[in-house]
């Protein structure tokens, strides 16, 4: 095998960042560790997801422990790598950790050189990379090189060409879960976005109908941070078209505030704040699909393509 494919980034996905939240001694501290654990893993290409962005136990104090599963539990089962921090006994870490195992998730351990790490968590068999530091540059390249392998082909050889139809049955399938979501975790997100009365019905029932996928919404929470009135205006008129009036009716503001909120909303996502419609229609069907759905799209384009068809 050559050193070009043993050097293969992990495909397009997001990296769950994994850490103790609860009883920090030195919680800014500790949080700002994870973020730079986040930047090491986009600047591997992936998107991260930091938990004490969403569910902190302090900023979200709010949420209940359910909704925290369900928020927290959902996006490890949809990642495509978690990263361990094990520098500090955590609960959470070891339920995250199982969780992966049970959805094939590869777990890299994070943590200092002269810290212990737990048989059971080393034992997993999620565990795929143990990456030991001594100093923040060494972290990087560690972890850069951990991901790197990750992603890479297999010892044993390429991973076999699946058969296009078996990927758009696989796609499909995918689609359909990135659709939906459990109606516990829907209402936990939409408490995280802070968004109630009629604006809220009308997510539900986007969700539940298929207009917007419930990994679309997990992401614009979370990912994204949208929240309030940004989030309730750019989901009733981006994704579900709602007219200037009907949008300023579900918020009770005028439509003159809807624009606002909307502009917002778009440069937070990444949006022009006056993006045309079809940019606006180009990023919803690119960025509010469930990674795995753009990692089969990708697949199957890149079979496609290798084949010359």
């Amino acid at each position: 095998m050559d050193e070009a494919r043993e050097k293969t980034p992990i495909a397009l996905g997001e990296a769950y960042i994994s850490g103790a939240l609860t009883a920090l001694e030195d919680a800014p501290r500790t949080k700002l560790f994870y973020e730079v654990l986040a930047e090491i893993a986009e600047g591997a290409g992936l998107r991260a997801y930091l938990p004490h962005r969403v569910t902190d136990p302090v900023a979200a104090a709010n949420l209940d422990p359910r909704a925290v599963y369900e928020i927290d539990r959902g996006h490890v089962t949809s990642a495509v790598v978690l990263i361990a921090y094990a520098g500090i006994p955590s609960f959470g870490v070891g339920i995250e950790v199982e969780l992966a195992r049970e959805h094939g998730v590869p777990v890299v351990i994070v943590v200092e050189r002269d810290r212990p790490i737990s048989r059971l968590l080393l034992g997993n068999p999620a565990v795929v990379e143990v990456v030991k530091f001594a100093d923040l540059d060494g972290l990087r390249r560690a972890l850069g090189a951990a991901l790197a392998a990750v992603g890479s082909v297999t010892r044993e050889g390429a991973r076999p060409i699946v058969a296009d139809d078996v990927v758009v049955q696989r796609f499909i399938a995918s689609l359909e879960q990135a659709r939906r979501l459990p109606i516990a975790e829907v209402t936990a997100l939409l408490r995280v976005g802070e968004v109630d009365g009629e604006t809220a019905s009308a997510i539900r029932d986007a969700v539940e109908r298929g207009r917007l996928f419930g990994a679309g919404l997990r992401d614009l929470v979370g990912r994204y941070a949208l929240r309030g009135a940004d989030l309730g205006a750019f989901v009733l008129r981006d994704v579900l078209e709602r007219s200037l009036t009907e949008a300023a009716a579900a918020l009770g503001v005028d439509p003159r505030t809807v624009r606002r909120h909307v502009a917002t909303a778009r440069v937070r996502v990444g949006l022009a704040e006056d993006a045309a419609p079809d940019s606006v229609a180009q990023w919803l069907v690119t960025e509010l699909i469930a990674p795995p759905t753009r990692a089969l799209q990708l697949h199957l384009f890149g079979v496609t393509k290798a084949r010359g068809r």
